[in-house]
């Protein structure tokens, strides 16, 4: 089983969501791309009209 790990860096995020596969739900937006390496990343983002209704 592979282990997670965190994006952080701006560059990161900016890489999956331009090359990325993007899935959407009624409150939840996933944009996903394939690696190579021994672990999956996972990156968060919430937006400030969702995060105003919590």
């Amino acid at each position: 089983m592979k282990t997670t790990k965190m994006l952080k860096k701006n560059y990161e995020f900016r890489q999956v969501l331009t090359n990325g596969k993007y899935y959407a739900g009624n409150y939840l937006r996933a944009f996903i791309i394939k690696n190579n390496k021994k672990s999956n990343f996972l990156g968060l983002a919430i937006s400030s009209k969702l995060r105003k209704g919590l």
